[in-house]
């Protein structure tokens, strides 16, 4: 009996036992213990399986013993699925019998109420002390599907093929679902978990078990939730530069929204940050369990592109079509053939009439013509991907189609050194889940959009592992702890509260970001004065903790020339105010920056991922234009260059027809400070650099406007923020 290898998360017991008892087996088959010891013992199990009954008799020819306490042997899995308020015995049996890990089928706990949260918190409490892993409670057991030691140690009655996918499941019931899918497409399993409520072996946990597990190539997650999504991005972000990590995470939309102060918590909305994670560590999402399948099912069995470049070889037009627009839409190129493959092509396929990309060779190919486009096309240096497309027009020619493409792949492999992934799309009745190449396993997709997404995701990813690693940029002009200590004295003497501009301006000073200076002014003789200090044109503007969007009153006037404007303007701004009611309301002058591109940066604090940082178009309407793109902080130079780069705004900032390009290395260090203070500074619940003015290279930026909200208690949570506030002013 084989012991596997040892995973450095201590989860070896569950996934390799040598022995299992299953607690709460009954004579009736409907129970959910006798059903796993069933599954167990039809999985081929090949350790020792020890059925815990009320009565002792033997069950499906094994003799029963009444506790785990009084098997004679070591126990290394127990599978409980006795009454909630049995379990904490059997816990402690197990305690006592040294058994190494545990699951608990067994519901009613923290899913249901405050007595079954107390239950559960007993549970973990007692496991930990003990030093034994839990999965569950509330799960629907473990899977390990290797030919060497088979186990289903749940009550799916589908045990799948043996593979190279780890799956976990947030979910029973999709848990069901998902077996059964990998099952009928023939997409083969190292192991799979149902974690139920978490409570103590968690996704993380697997997660990294499965980066280390020499049995496992992909790693698969349904999600609704992270317990520590912080710890999730550093694991991901090591284990996906090895293996392909795939996630289907539910609770894309909002399930309640509230208004927001800053514009980046109005738009940080739902989803944002999970988006943000998965970019950011390389975690290929899929919007479905379906797609979920379709990349793992080319992940497994396919090596990754070098590139974007995919070739398309069809006896059909349409679904040729098909999958061309689907291939530009996922970001891949459908290039033309360079003028070597045409000629090969030419030669191999005299009865086709134009040899280009996608390769149509209509209705009559036969199988000389697949298996010589196949091998040919494979082998073109033009070349990163082959999707190949069948159409039965006649279905007796189906299966010798079929053949002649599983030649035409085994010969292009041998005329090419490259690695490059093939998938198929064979549109006939006696299709198949997948198609074998000799030893060789290819995908095969209902619909030519299928694959084309898959494979579209699937450069994506390799393209990040491609990258190399990001790295944090120090600054040694930052004065953390200065800047903490004044946000938590604004927090003692006014809570949750939006900073004034004097402490503003000491924040920023601490992490070395300079913004347009703003002179407070009482008359409108002083703000005359001061402005012809200053120097002309100049900006007044309202300041009231009473206006979170100054221009949501009249309150910003541009432009401002000499002194009679400003002392003008003045008037106006504070009858505004008179009328708006805003009784705190003063007047302040800024100097006028001409010129620059209008963008906006800030901070936004989800309960669960902690801060965010988002870049994108700034100004007035800056909701409305919706490009502002977000990362999880803390963020690197990589993640620098792609926040920028995502916004549309970004194409403003290059040089052409004569305009120079912006400074996008002023950019990208203001960015990076921020990132910093977003990371260093807790306190900080919300932050607005709105406009953030980007000259021309060499000349900076400016922070034209900032407003930052300190508060000590509960930060903003993104999840329940609008998609939208349409505030339709700068702060």
């Amino acid at each position: 009996m084989t012991t596997g290898v040892p995973g450095p998360s201590g989860l070896h017991a569950l996934f390799y036992p040598r022995s299992i008892a299953v607690v709460g087996v009954s004579h009736l088959h409907s129970g959910l213990g006798r059903r796993v010891l069933e599954r167990l013992h039809e999985s081929g199990f090949p350790g020792w399986l020890f059925p815990i009954t009320r009565t002792g008799e033997r069950v499906e020819g094994y003799p029963s013993f009444t506790s785990v306490r009084l098997v004679p042997g070591p126990v290394d899995l127990a599978v409980i699925a006795v009454p909630r308020d049995s379990v904490a015995r059997v816990i402690d049996d197990c305690i006592a019998a040294s058994v190494k890990a545990v699951v608990v089928i067994t519901a009613g706990f923290a899913e249901t109420d405050a007595a079954g949260q107390a239950l559960q918190a007993a549970l973990v409490a007692k496991v930990r002390a003990a030093g034994i892993r839990l999965v569950g409670p509330n799960c629907m057991g473990v899977i390990n599907a290797s030919e060497s030691h088979p186990m289903n140690a749940s009550f799916s009655p589908c045990f799948p093929p043996a593979g190279g996918l780890a799956m976990s499941s947030q979910s029973g019931a999709l848990g069901l679902v998902i077996l059964d899918l990998a099952t009928k497409r023939h997409v083969g399993l190292s192991s799979f978990v149902s974690v139920g409520n978490k409570a103590d072996v968690s996704g993380n946990d697997l997660l990294e078990y499965w980066g280390d597990d020499p049995a496992t190539r992909v790693i698969a997650l349904y999600l609704e939730s992270f317990g520590n999504p912080r710890r999730f991005a550093q694991i991901a972000r090591r284990v996906a530069r090895q293996k392909p990590i795939i996630a289907v995470k539910s609770g894309r939309s909002a399930a309640g929204a509230r208004a927001a102060g800053s514009h980046t918590a109005a738009l940080a909305a739902s989803d944002v940050a999970v988006e943000a994670l998965f970019h950011q560590t390389g975690v290929i999402r899929a919007d479905t369990i379906d797609e979920m399948f379709d990349l793992a099912a080319c992940l497994d069995t396919q090596p990754l592109p070098q590139g974007r470049r995919v070739a398309i070889v069809t006896n059909a037009g349409g679904p040729g079509i098909l999958a061309a627009d689907a291939c530009s839409a996922a970001g891949l190129t459908v290039a033309p053939f360079g003028v070597t493959t045409v000629q090969r092509l030419a030669t191999v396929l005299p009865g086709v009439p134009n040899v280009a990309n996608p390769l149509d060779m209509i209705a009559t190919a036969g199988t000389d013509e697949y298996r010589n486009a196949v091998a040919t096309v494979l082998a073109s240096p033009d070349v990163d991907a082959l999707m190949v497309l069948f159409t039965a027009v006649d279905a007796s020619t189906a299966s010798p189609i079929v053949e002649a493409i599983r030649q035409g792949i085994a010969r292009g492999r041998e005329l090419t050194t490259e690695p490059k992934p093939i998938l198929a799309c064979v549109m006939a009745d006696d299709a198949h889940a997948h198609l074998m190449a000799g030893s060789e396993q290819v995908p095969m997709y209902a619909f030519p959009e299928n694959a084309a997404r898959a494979l579209g995701k699937i450069a994506d990813y390799a393209t990040w592992r491609r990258t190399a690693p990001g790295i944090r940029r120090s600054f040694s002009d930052i004065d953390a702890s200065r800047v903490r200590a004044l946000c938590q004295a604004v927090i003692r003497a006014r809570g949750d509260d939006w900073l004034t501009p004097e402490e503003t301006s000491r924040l920023l000073e601490g992490y070395g970001i300079t913004a347009v200076s703003s002179l407070p002014v009482s008359t409108a003789a002083e703000a005359g004065a001061t402005a012809a200090l200053m120097g002309f044109p100049a900006v007044a503007k309202i300041n009231s903790r009473q206006a979170l969007h100054k221009t949501d009153v009249g309150g910003v006037m541009v432009g401002l020339r000499d002194e009679a404007q400003v002392r003008a303007a003045f008037d106006t701004l504070m009858e505004r105010a008179r009328v708006a009611k805003l009784v705190d309301a003063y007047v302040s002058l800024q100097p006028m920056v001409v010129g620059g591109i209008e963008a906006m940066i800030g901070i936004a604090r989800d309960s669960s991922f902690g801060p965010l940082v988002g870049f994108g178009s700034g100004g007035v309407d800056v909701e409305v234009l919706d490009d502002v793109h977000f990362r999880v902080t803390p963020l690197d130079d990589v993640d620098v260059t792609e926040l920028i780069g995502e916004a549309r705004i970004s194409r403003l900032m290059t040089a052409r027809r004569g305009r120079p390009g912006a400074d996008i290395p002023a950019l990208s260090e203001l960015l990076s400070r921020v990132s910093r203070l977003a990371e260093d500074v807790p306190e900080i619940l919300e932050l607005d650099f709105n406009p953030v003015l980007v000259l021309s290279a060499g000349q900076g930026c400016h922070v034209v406007d900032v407003r930052i909200r300190v508060g000590g208690g509960s930060p903003l949570t993104i999840s329940q923020t609008p998609l939208t506030t349409l505030a339709g002013a700068c702060p």
